[in-house]
């Protein structure tokens, strides 16, 4: 049966990243969208300081409501686990299913901001990186996401990547009342850097929530460094 998948980018990326992803999703019928939120990739020109969670989570409410899309697979990926949790939150009667893709999540129904999943000096760092790239969070050279990527990609996605607008991280996004109606997959990169503990906390939340959880073997990027396993994981969510 075709979908609508509507493939949201985490930090420093756009619509581009999907470019492996795309094509596969299409193979089988599937319609697929891949926005860029405002202040990244081809929209670069307009981050300014004004640019904040709720701009993110309206430029993919606006996608649905102006594609008029309903029944809609939204993936989040990273930092835009909250821009999709926030998409729900708002416009529910659209979606079909919702994919975090190695995403935050909200571990409660208190509202939460992304740099509330940083430890205190790691944040202050970043806020340090980014009053030198005019508010931006400019992608970090350490960042674990390589594992599994080739020299010629990591060399495309260091070109195209630009600082994250760090106001996004700042604002919290309101979770309220979670519509347990609404089907939810986790998909898990098990070499993104985070720890077992961490991991493991990532799977009792889905299996407390009767999520569905996938796992695949690779770092924070895979729809890049694994893109065929990963549409196989899109494809079995129902």
């Amino acid at each position: 049966m075709e979908q609508q998948f509507v493939l949201v980018p985490g930090a420093w990326l756009g619509g581009w990243c999907w470019k492996y992803l795309h094509p596969l999703l299409r193979e089988e019928g599937h319609e697929v969208y891949t926005p860029t939120l405002t202040g990244l990739g081809e929209r670069e020109h307009l981050s300014h300081c004004e640019v904040d969670l709720e701009t993110h989570i309206t430029d993919i409410v606006n996608v649905l409501e102006y594609n008029d899309l309903t029944d809609v697979v939204l993936l989040g990926h990273s930092y835009a686990g909250l821009v999709v949790t926030g998409v729900a939150e708002r416009v529910p009667e659209r979606l079909k299913h919702m994919v975090y893709l190695d995403a935050l999540i909200p571990m409660n129904d208190d509202p939460v901001s992304a740099a509330e999943f940083y430890p205190l000096d790691e944040w202050k760092t970043m806020e340090a990186a980014a009053e030198d790239h005019a508010g931006g969070w400019p992608l970090p050279d350490d960042h674990s996401g390589w594992v599994g990527i080739s020299d010629e990609d990591t060399e495309w996605m260091r070109e195209k990547a630009v600082p994250h607008p760090l106001d996004t991280f700042r604002q919290q996004v309101n979770v309220g009342t979670p519509d347990v109606s609404l089907p939810t997959s986790y998909i898990l990169c098990t070499q993104s850097g985070m720890d077992g503990s961490t991991l493991d906390m990532i799977r009792q939340l889905c299996e407390q929530r009767e999520w569905q959880l996938g796992e695949l073997d690779t770092g924070h990027w895979p729809m890049v460094s694994i893109p065929q396993q990963l549409s196989h994981q899109l494809l079995e969510v129902h």
